[in-house]
């Protein structure tokens, strides 16, 4: 576990340089074929079509339910499209995409081997040029509103990338992180996470992920009309909430979120301590009625703001 200044040390080098982490619960597949990206195009919330070729996306794939089946970050390489998701739901992706693989010209294979490595910061760009001269894909992709990118290494460069990345971090003023930095920098940013967050019962909009994973100007999708008719409509009951506490005790998993009279609103999905602000943050399902920046909420014997962003 990385002491306390470490970690703040991290979050501090995403906001003025670069922090690189290893996603090492994250799974590769690989699509080929000549119909690959415009197959993948009708089945995921982002835009594959129109991007520059130096961006990554980051999407859904939705049912037609229009409820999340995973989320998943999106690599257009030279000859394949590589999707980059969390490991604990490859197995349920694979089975949707081969329900909807009929007369198209692609084909969906593990990535055996493959690693990713999220970078954020201001910084991003060059470490990301850097693996790329090393072998590695991937595109420019900013989570947290700080700036970044997604790469995607194959086995072969894994190891000359990996390295690659190293050099320019520290060439950058960066830094490498951790699970830990990374848990800290992403609810300080109110960056959800599947599985944990939100899962395969929640809507985008549930998940707070309607203005950076769904775009309302492509073409059709599928799940596409649930999800642009809760869009006009807004009439999810749920919303997952960014917290601020006036206190630096963080609250379990789970704890309950009540208003001021002690009824109930929902849950804390998962909450640390920000090294920014010395307090903890958070992020919870609550009712849509108390999703509001500046709504006032408590946890156990704790406040908490209700922010668009904790820092």
């Amino acid at each position: 576990m990385a002491a306390p200044d470490s970690r703040a040390e991290r979050v501090a080098q995403a906001r003025r340089s670069v922090l690189a982490v290893a996603a090492h619960d994250a799974a590769t597949l690989v699509v080929g074929g000549a119909d690959r990206l415009a197959w993948l195009n009708g089945l995921v919330t982002c835009d594959l079509v129109r991007r520059n070729d130096d961006e990554a996306r980051y999407g859904l794939v939705v049912g037609r339910t229009g409820r999340v089946i995973v989320d998943l970050a999106v690599v257009v390489a030279a000859a394949d499209v590589l999707l980059t998701l969390p490991a604990t739901a490859v197995d349920a992706l694979r089975v949707h995409l081969d329900h909807y693989l009929v007369m198209e010209d692609a084909v969906v294979t593990p990535g055996e081997g493959y690693e990713s490595w999220w970078l954020h910061g201001p910084r991003s760009a060059q470490v990301l040029a850097a693996a790329r001269e090393a072998g590695a894909a991937g595109g420019l992709l900013d989570r947290t509103g700080l700036g970044g990118a997604l790469v995607v290494t194959p086995p072969a460069h894994s190891g000359a990338a990996r390295d690659a990345i190293a050099r320019a971090v520290a060439v950058a003023g960066g830094a490498i992180g951790d699970d830990e930095a990374w848990e800290a920098l992403r609810l300080e940013r109110a960056v959800p996470r599947f599985g944990v967050d939100f899962d395969d019962k929640s809507y985008p909009q549930e998940a707070a992920l309607e203005k950076v994973a769904v775009s309302f100007n492509k073409g059709c999708y599928l799940g596409q009309e649930v999800v642009c008719m809760l869009e006009l409509r807004g009439h999810v009951k749920r919303k997952l909430t960014a917290l601020v506490f006036d206190t630096p005790v963080v609250p379990a998993r789970h704890a309950e979120v009540v208003d001021d009279r002690g009824e109930a609103l929902g849950e804390i999905t998962s909450a640390a301590l920000s090294p920014t602000l010395g307090v903890a943050v958070g992020l919870a399902m609550v009712k849509r009625s108390h999703s509001e920046p500046g709504a006032l909420v408590r946890v156990g014997g704790a406040c908490a703001k209700v922010v668009e962003r904790p820092a």
